[in-house]
């Protein structure tokens, strides 16, 4: 009778185990140490740690796979990766059987945050090599991820105006009551209260953040994080950082990537496609692949930048109400720049009234003079006519809205959502990243870049187990393949048994009976039982 399958914590090795079996060959272990082993740590800055007294420091190669390790299975403090160093088998193959504290690792991030950040364009490039990057399309978005820093505990403008007000009356009352009580003292000087340093460090602080206020235009301020900014993160206004990314289309290869503390998409596009087009040259250069944007990105003046650097792009203008719910709207003006004239929806052409200057920038200016218009009061309220401005990049935004109005365009124009947002929808989802584990814009771009070096590195996983042969359908073949074999076997000792034996049976039965059976009169029947399929052997001899 087969007895239950149970742990035997009495067993022991006849020889001491081997580390290199602890993983399978395609675990993603073996997949970070082959990358990190063949980076060139101090060509991407990293510190090479020399020490002349006391215990050795870490080689960076070391502390390197760890964090790599770590965001790949969704481990990103440094307490538990020191705790995964002593308890996941695979870390502990990958480590060799090291255990940096949580202080190692944390110096390691605090001293290589640049060089990290270039661990990211290693993996674009390594994604390049490998053909997982198509260099056709590409698209740009940016999501809002929730600061460190409690938002319940950051301030407002008006608050810190009042904090400070009373502030300054306290302290001066303080001093004058200082001054009363310390007349006529020895040298030893006066007695300051308790509580006095604390007051002067809070005042301190808050004339330091209205003046970043001041100098940012904005009304709140959070004294641990000060370069955080309120943002609107999942329909909640909460400090927050604005992350950047751009996917390649054909495996969603994250090939450049931003962390900024701007509350607005605008500015951003020209500087990721200038990002994105370093980190793959020098084969984007040659292939200029076609950047996708929503409307947050279609500022005229970023479309305008991307017309001049002559970078193909594929943004909605940024047009406020939508043009249907406004048939006069300014984006149904249709303007000429060679004949250097404005046409109405009714196709009258507006007159040149002169142009202004506003941001440095000279602005057109065409109104309508029309009396006799039928639909003008619809169209403006303005008792001098309808007034329409032009901008030097007004023929660029046109240009892009009649695009995106033709059916090729507005196809591929839909494939923005599939390429991006699934990256997005995976940090946050599947890796539950929801809010920044560091304070400061510094190293929040230095997260941001791991972040999307872990994406990265995930895809590449896959594409290096393949070439491989691994993966879960190949591995249960071969394991299927290894028991049939071993079947096979068992049944090939059998037959070859009885041809040995089987002679030697018949030759003891009674003379008349002596028949030396051949292989032919050897039936075999074939049995299934509920474990394992078997077979028996009898001898159908006459005798």
């Amino acid at each position: 009778m087969a007895q239950p399958i149970a742990p035997d914590y009495g067993q022991q090795f006849l020889f001491p185990p081997a580390l290199e079996d602890w993983v399978p060959a395609d675990h993603p272990a073996r997949f970070l140490r082959e990358f990190v082993d063949q980076l060139d740590l101090p060509a991407l800055g990293f510190a090479m740690p020399v020490a002349t007294e006391g215990r050795p420091p870490f080689h960076p190669s070391l502390l390197l796979k760890i964090w790599l390790y770590g965001y790949f299975h969704r481990l990103r403090s440094t307490r538990k990766l020191e705790a995964a160093c002593s308890e996941h088998l695979s870390l502990l193959w990958l480590t060799g059987l090291l255990a940096p504290d949580h202080n190692s690792l944390w110096r390691f991030w605090r001293e290589n945050k640049k060089a990290l950040r270039a661990v990211f364009k290693q993996t674009v490039q390594v994604a390049l090599q490998s053909g997982a990057v198509g260099l056709a399309l590409q698209a740009l978005d940016g999501t809002k991820i929730e600061a460190a820093a409690s938002g319940y505990t950051g301030w407002s403008k008006e608050h810190m105006e009042k904090l400070l007000a009373a502030l300054d009356a306290a302290l001066d009352q303080t001093e004058l009551k200082v001054v009363e009580e310390n007349a006529g003292l020895d040298a030893l000087g006066p007695r300051l209260p308790a509580g006095l340093a604390e007051r002067q460090a809070l005042r301190e602080e808050i004339k330091k953040g209205l003046a970043q206020l001041a100098a940012d235009g904005r009304a709140h301020y959070h004294p641990v994080e000060p370069e955080a900014r309120r943002m609107n993160v999942s329909g909640r206004n909460r400090f927050a950082y604005n992350a950047q990314a751009v996917a390649d289309a054909q495996e969603g290869v994250i090939v450049a990537c931003a962390a900024t503390r701007q509350e607005t998409d605008v500015g951003q596009l020209a500087p990721l496609m200038e990002q994105a087009r370093e980190n793959l040259s020098p084969a984007a250069v040659a292939a200029d692949p076609l950047t996708l944007a929503d409307g947050g990105y279609g500022a005229g003046a970023d479309l305008q930048a991307a017309a001049d650097q002559a970078r193909p792009v594929l943004v909605p203008p940024a047009e406020g109400k939508p043009a249907q719910d406004n048939p006069y709207a300014a984006q149904h003006f249709t303007y000429d720049a060679a004949a250097h004239t404005v046409t109405c929806p009714q196709g009258r052409r507006l007159d040149h009234e002169g142009h202004t200057t506003k941001g440095g920038v000279r602005v057109e200016r065409f109104r309508c003079h029309c009396r006799d218009c039928p639909v003008r009061g619809q169209c403006t309220r303005d008792p001098k006519g309808r007034q329409l401005e032009v901008w030097p990049h007004t023929p660029v935004v046109q240009a892009m809205r009649q695009r995106l109005q033709q059916p090729e365009g507005a196809a591929i124009y839909a494939r923005r959502q599939v390429i991006i947002e699934p990256r997005f929808g995976q940090l946050k989802q599947h890796d539950g990243f929801r809010r920044w584990t560091v304070w400061g814009l510094e190293n929040v771009r230095t997260q941001w870049s791991v972040l999307c070096a872990t994406l990265n590195l995930r895809i590449l996983y896959r594409r290096w187990r393949a070439s491989r042969g691994g993966g879960s359908g190949s591995a249960a073949a071969a394991l299927r393949a290894t028991a049939v074999g071993a079947v096979e076997a068992v049944l090939a000792g059998g037959r070859e048994l009885w041809r040995r034996i089987g002679p030697l049976i018949c030759g003891r039965w009674p003379v008349s009976a002596r028949l030396v059976p051949s292989l032919a009169q050897v039936k075999t029947f074939e049995t299934v039982s509920a474990r394992r399929p078997y077979r028996k052997f009898r001898c159908v001899c006459p005798a």
